[in-house]
């Protein structure tokens, strides 16, 4: 290798003198001129190389004809068969079962989410008459009276209200 021929200063493209300074002019007198727009349009630039007479009218046939024909004999698999379709409807049906166990699972209700005037309905409704004995028998042996019944003092005068407003003549009671 040449130490001489490392950096080459003289390209093969030569740039004819005072083009540069030339150009300017000629693109200003271009835009400043009356038919500007048929000049642009009508002009051509001479290059050098021509192109046949109809050249690209013809080019497609050319190439069409040296392109192979598509073969018709390709096999060719199908992506909706019937094992394809089984396995989609077998993990829909899983995924609609999944959702529909979880949306209708419902939260389990506590004796204290029922209100009391729906157990008294409820009673009335089905004709069930519980005696204070098996009422009682339903509590825990351990469950005292202050647990059993709200602690609800009632004065004298409520109460003498309530048994005036009582049939009670029927009733036997035994006063000390």
């Amino acid at each position: 290798m040449k130490k001489d021929n490392l950096h080459k200063n003289n390209g093969g493209f030569k740039v004819p003198d005072n083009y540069f300074e030339r150009l300017e002019n000629k693109l200003s007198e271009k835009i400043l001129s009356e038919n500007n727009s048929d000049d642009v349009l009508k002009s051509r630039i001479n290059s050098g190389l021509k192109v046949p007479e109809k050249y690209f009218d013809s080019i497609e046939d050319r190439v069409l004809q040296h392109i192979e024909p598509q073969k018709t004999n390709r096999k060719v698999i199908s992506l909706f068969t019937r094992r394809n379709l089984v396995y989609v409807s077998g993990i829909a049906a899983m995924i609609a079962i999944i959702f529909s166990i979880s949306i209708n699972k419902e939260k389990s209700l506590n004796f204290n989410d029922i209100d009391i005037a729906d157990i008294h309905a409820y009673f009335d409704e089905e004709g069930i008459d519980l005696t204070a004995t098996e009422i009682a028998s339903l509590f825990d042996e351990n469950t005292t009276y202050e647990e059993t019944f709200e602690e609800e003092f009632i004065n004298d005068d409520d109460l003498l209200e309530y048994l005036s407003n009582e049939n009670i003549e029927d009733d036997i009671i035994f006063l000390e």
